[in-house]
């Protein structure tokens, strides 16, 4: 007798296609500098930071080329087609970007002089978007010396392309030979509108040389060559990072010898100025530049974990974490993965990495993604709530203070960069300590008196001398504040008594036109605005630089500008990106303009020129303020849209005042006259009228929730000021806000409005208590179809022991149900819900419940039937998502199950939970409820050591996908494991599985197809299978031909030699359908040793639903459940029968089809079976409810068990 068990066949939650690496072997090498002294440096660098929307841009008219300014290097667009105004070849968001070009789109760079480097390098950083295919490529090519261009090959390419396909995000490098010049070239094709290709960054690195000669005695008693064996290199020391040479020799560092000119100045009680300087000349001598990459590099080193050398120690956490969970390239998304903190933050002075401040590793730290995204470009000083993912570390809405064990390592290296880059050198800016919170348009940091103290309270540790002393072997420089303590107080002696903060020496004006006024006087005179004074008239975002801002007085009097300030706020932000601050006097009438350095000389001529906040983009928030209260605001707050690019506003004549409300949603149409792009023609002056001031806005009033909601999708009171009491029912700080819901004795008894309703302050710390009734004033608006109130005024305690009304819900919903009528209430459920799908739990903290388990409708049905219809339809009504109540990502200690989400304490699908009761929220264009308690779950599908077999046979069959088993050698390889470290882990798991399922015949899926000699990834897998149970007992199947097809990927077979024979050789097919797309298929025949009868394992893997946009005709997704490809899928299917029932005289009648064959039970491909007398071994054993997949909360199977009549009669059990 034949047992199968298909329900063994799909392991996949065992695997992951591409986890972060746990280990890597860090392996060194000894470098013999010979012929002379040299050092590493880059060469050339373009990061295209400064090249903002230089390129070209199609048109139905033509292309526009813009390459103002631009001369390290050009394009070539003569082979692509750019035909439309969203087709381009241009720098975008500070990237190189290709998008629908339809053709060779070519980058090139100038002639790259090299004559005066060796062990040169070229480092690539690309990235792509959205579905590319086998035919959009990246090319990476270089020549030197004028020859030919050689193409750089990568492991995500082709022999003909360095990149094809869907890549990510990679780094390309290739090493590059000596010459005297090189040319760098790239070239991108794409086809698709939304496709695009983005270099962000090109890098040659090299070593300099610094003299010549052949190496021996000059005679002068120098140190000549180096002794063999010294510098030493890291080799592969993190993800995409390069290897990386020491420059200097920790016993040649002699700390008299370093500091001697520093010494006598300190023993002759020389300033503190002079003190200073003797240091920076120390310490910028001999600095080794790093490149931004070799960075990753460097930090694998200095932070390395003293008890693991795997691992690096996390700044801020203070964990060890594995060095190749680095953030480069693809593991960049990975907010548990680490990347290069600057504590100095970049912004602050050196905004682009060609700075050498951008790669100084005495300030720059391993940190977790999320963490270094928390603290930002916020200044260091005290105080503040604990961070949620490094609670030791506190943060407010201006500052940041770390852990205790780091705020000296923190202070010293501010120390350091203080003092390290003075402006000397007229490349850097001259950066400065200041005891006082900064702003971004600063070179400046703070809080210097905080510093200070943590220096005293946190002294240099072990930890931190040592990676002083390792940041000297890479870098060649060193932190003299952290050799000399004493230092510190004897350069930055600021009276630090705690009682006020300096303003400190940083120059905030934020341009380089004049004022009117000295700003220096002392008490201005200024007042409050009163409703009509100053407001903007006239935004301009135009092409390249043209970008200027215009400020009108409307008032009947001069205005004194001190206290007013124009902010940027950025892609989205809701904190400060940049700020100018106003100077001056300002005339009844008259307007004050700004413009960028490199605009048209029409905006520049008169105008205070500001590379800063007049930097801004079209989908940047702007706002003029008052002493930090908002008098005018511009833009979509908080939101990233483009509400104003490539477009001139100009504020009607008619409107007498700013608009003080910042809005989500924001839209010019009302007060604003919009022209085209690089209209210039009403800038300097504006045609509004002057008044005396006025207050035109009446008070706002008591109003209901429900009148607020209203019985429609949006509020009726969008843009209106009211007053609200309400009960708070539900406080979200990681939302900034919080829920609140009208009285019982104030519901309108209206089914159609809501009674709750969302209250928005990205600023707010001091949050209501749960249950007061509160009152407030607030702004209605409508956010991304949420309504909220942004709020407006402090919050009221009113009193407590209101009572609301809770709405009970029953899932599946009636069609008559709009949860929008629900939206910001507490519900209710008094049903036992079912965990339907937990795919975003462990990132979002998000989960789905339903009434019961959802079935793919075409998994029960035959495609577009009326069955299948209803159910879809019956499955969109019955979904209902759980969320966390947090916008972060990938938290630690998620609320989900009680105890907290963890690997022994799981939440399944099919699990219940009762009593589910919180706020009905809406976000991400779905509606979710956040518990106010805690989730009552109840374990009712516990996860079973194995499936159950009721019946033993003689022989059991099964099917596994090894998701992209790759052996390597070389890592990363192309669809598997990216490290060796990796592949074991991958490979550990496999195995483990493999030795409890203890099939006597099993076919694999996803095998890399690299052949059956001993290194190849199938031989591979059954060592390590033989080895893990201390005997041979599986052999593989070796089909006639030396690899499986032209794919990547292949299926296999194992099968254990004392439980059956081979008989014959194994049957496939290289020809259509199996050519391209549908992998080749792999059948052999057995014979079972105990009675000599026999069978045939056919194991396949049908092309999948992906990769739809090159899917056309019958292929293309018809939108009937089944996906796109199905025709394919299907040709698959019949062709397969077809390969059966040609070798029936070697196969035998009895044969078992299995495998990953990418559609569902009632779908076409299976049905060709089931049609033609194949039998559904899962359904006839499992029944309707069998799945062995989930996808978007609904369950089925792709992996299947069909047999032949002759077999079925044999098969026991499945």
């Amino acid at each position: 007798m034949l047992q199968t068990d298909k329900r063994l066949g799909s392991l996949s939650p065992l695997l992951t296609r591409k986890g972060k690496v746990a280990k890597a072997t860090l392996g060194f090498i000894l470098a013999l500098p010979i012929a002379f002294t040299a050092s590493g440096a880059v060469v050339w660098e373009e990061n295209f930071d400064s090249a903002e929307g230089k390129g070209a841009t199609g048109s139905s008219a033509g292309v526009t080329l813009d390459m103002t300014g631009i001369t390290a290097w050009s394009i070539d667009v003569s082979g692509a087609q750019l035909t439309a105004t969203s087709d381009w070849f241009k720098v975008v968001s500070g990237q190189l970007e290709a998008r629908d070009v339809d053709g060779d789109a070519i980058w090139e760079s100038e002639s790259i002089d090299i004559s005066q480097s060796s062990a040169l390098s070229l480092e690539v950083e690309a990235s792509e978007v959205d579905t590319q295919e086998s035919t959009d490529y990246l090319d990476v090519l270089y020549s030197v010396d004028g020859g030919e261009f050689i193409l750089v090959t990568h492991p995500n390419g082709t022999d003909s392309h360095t990149l094809v396909d869907d890549f990510t995000a990679v780094t390309v490098t290739s090493d590059i030979p000596d010459g005297s010049t090189l040319v760098v070239r790239i070239v991108m094709k794409n086809a698709a509108s939304a496709e695009k290709h983005r270099v962000d960054s090109v890098v040659v690195n090299g070593t300099a040389s610094t003299g010549g000669g052949d190496g021996g005695d000059d005679g002068s008693g120098g140190n000549g060559d180096p002794e063999p064996d010294t510098y030493r290199t890291v080799v592969n020391p993190c993800y995409n990072c390069p290897d990386l040479t020491a420059v200097a020799l920790l016993a040649d560092y002699d700390a008299a010898t370093y500091y001697a000119t520093l010494d006598a100045a300190i023993a002759n009680n020389e300033s503190a100025d002079n003190l200073k300087s003797i240091a920076q000349n120390i310490i910028s001598t001999g600095h080794n530049v790093l490149s931004y990459s070799e960075v990753w590099s460097g930090l694998t080193q200095t932070d390395e974990d003293p008890t693991d050398t795997d691992n690096i120690i996390l700044f801020y956490k203070g964990t060890a974490l594995a060095k190749f969970s680095n953030g480069s390239g693809d593991q960049s998304s990975d907010p548990d993965n680490w990347n290069r903190e600057h504590t100095w933050a970049s912004s602050h002075g050196f905004s682009s990495s060609t700075y050498t401040a951008y790669t100084d590793i005495h300030h720059l730290r391993p940190t977790d993604i999320s963490v270094n995204s928390s603290r930002g470009n916020l200044d260091f000083d005290n105080g503040g709530s604990a961070l949620s993912e490094a609670p030791s570390n506190l943060i407010d809405g201006d500052s940041f203070e770390p852990r205790d064990a780091v705020k000296g390592d923190v202070a010293r290296a501010l120390f350091y960069m203080d003092t390290r880059y003075d402006g000397s050198d007229g490349t850097e800016d001259d950066l400065s300590l200041v005891n006082r919170l900064t702003s971004t348009s600063e070179a400046s940091h703070g809080v210097l008196c905080t510093l200070l103290t943590w220096h005293e309270e946190d002294p240099v540790d072990t930890f931190e001398s040592d990676r002083n002393n390792t940041v000297y072997e890479f870098q060649g420089n060193r932190n003299p504040f952290i050799d000399k303590p004493e230092l510190v107080a004897l350069v930055f002696n600021s009276d630090c008594d705690g009682s006020t903060q300096d303003p400190g020496d940083g120059d905030t004006d934020g341009g380089s036109g004049d004022g009117t006024g000295d700003g220096s006087s002392g008490d201005s005179g200024a007042v409050a605005p009163s409703g009509n004074e100053l407001f903007i008239s006239e935004y301009i975002e135009g092409s390249s630089f043209n970008k200027a801002i215009e400020i009108f007085n409307a008032s009947a009097d001069t205005i004194d500008l001190t206290g007013y300030a124009l902010k940027l706020y950025s892609n989205g932000a809701t904190s400060t990106t940049k700020v100018i601050d106003l100077t001056g006097t300002l005339a009844s009438g008259a307007v004050i303009t700004f413009a960028h350095g490199s605009a048209d000389t029409i905006l520049t001529t008169g105008s205070i020129t500001d590379n800063t906040v007049i930097n801004f983009n079209g989908d940047d928030y702007l706002e003029l303020t008052f002493n930090d209260t908002v008098v005018d605001a511009l833009g979509t707050y908080g939101v990233k849209s483009s509400w104003g690019a490539n477009v001139t506003l100009v504020r009607k004549s008619s409107v007498t005042q700013g608009n003080p409300t910042r809005d989500a949603s924001f839209s010019y149409t009302n007060e604003w006259d919009n022209y085209a792009s690089n209209t210039f023609d009403y800038f300097g002056a504006h045609s509004g009228s002057v008044s005396d001031p006025t207050d035109p806005v009446s008070d706002p009033k008591l109003t209901l929730i429900s009148t607020i909601q209203g019985n429609g999708t949006s509020s009726p009171l969008v843009g209106t000021d009211v007053i609200i009491e309400a009960v708070v029912t539900l406080v979200t700080p990681d939302l900034n806000g919080f829920f609140v819901q009208e009285e019982a004795s104030d519901s309108d008894g209206d089914a159609m409005t809501s009674e709750g309703v969302f209250v928005y302050d990205a600023s707010l710390t001091d949050f209501p208590t749960l249950g007061d009734t509160v009152s407030f004033i607030g702004e209605v608006t409508e956010y991304n179809d949420l309504t909220e109130i942004l709020l407006g005024s402090e919050i009221t305690f009113v009193r407590n022991g209101d009572y609301i009304l809770d709405q009970v819900i029953t899932m599946p919903f009636d069609e008559a149900v709009d949860l929008e009528a629900y939206e910001g209430m507490i519900v209710r459920s008094t049903q036992s819900l079912v965990v339907t799908d937990t795919y975003d739990l462990g990132r979002y903290g998000q989960f789905t419940v339903s009434s019961e388990r959802l079935m793919i409708p075409t998994n029960q049905y035959v495609a577009s039937s009326a069955d299948a219809l209803a159910l879809a339809t019956a499955n969109s009504q019955n979904t209902l998502i759980i969320d966390d109540g947090s916008s972060a990502q990938n938290l630690d200690n998620l609320p989900f199950p009680v105890g907290g989400l963890s690997h022994t304490n799981t939440l399944r699908l099919g699990d219940s939970v009762v009593n589910l009761e919180g706020v009905l929220h809406y976000s991400f264009g779905a509606y979710s409820v956040i518990p106010t308690q805690s989730i009552n779950s109840v374990r009712t599908n516990p996860r079973i050591s194995q499936p159950l077999l009721l019946t033993n046979g003689d022989v059991t069959v099964a099917s596994f996908n090894v998701l992209n088993y790759f052996n390597g050698p070389s890592f990363p390889t192309s669809r598997g494991a990216s490290s060796a470290s990796e592949l074991s882990r991958q490979q550990d798991k496999i195995v483990a599985a493999l030795v409890e399922i203890n099939a006597d015949v099993i076919g694999l899926v996803e095998l890399e197809n690299d052949g059956y000699e001993s290194d190849s990834a199938i031989a591979t897998l059954t060592d390590a299978l033989n080895s893990e149970l201390g005997s041979n007992e599986y052999a593989f199947v070796t089909p006639p031909s030396t690899v499986l097809g032209g794919d990547e990927i292949a299926v296999g077979i194992l099968y254990k030699p004392a439980v059956v024979s081979l008989d014959g050789s194994a049957i496939t097919l290289s020809e259509s359908p199996f050519d391209d797309g549908n992998r080749q298929p792999l059948i052999q025949s057995f014979i079972v040793n105990s009675n000599e009868e026999s069978f045939a394992l056919a194991v396949n893997h049908f092309k999948s639903k992906g990769s739809c946009s090159s899917a056309t005709g019958n292929n293309a997704d018809s939108g009937d459940g089944q996906g796109c490809w199905n025709e394919l899928r299907t040709q698959a299917a019949t062709g397969l029968q077809a390969l059966i029932t040609d070798n029936l005289a070697t196969l035998g009648d009895r044969v078992l089809v299995m495998g990953d064959l990418n559609a569902y039970a009632m779908e076409e491909p299976i049905l060709s079976f089931t049609d033609n007398g194949y039998t559904n071994l899962v359904n006839t054993f499992v029944g309707d409810g069998a799945y062995s997949y989930s996808f978007g909360g609904e369950i089925g199977y792709l992996d299947h068990a069909l047999s032949t009549s002759t077999l079925l009669d044999y098969v026991v059990d499945a």
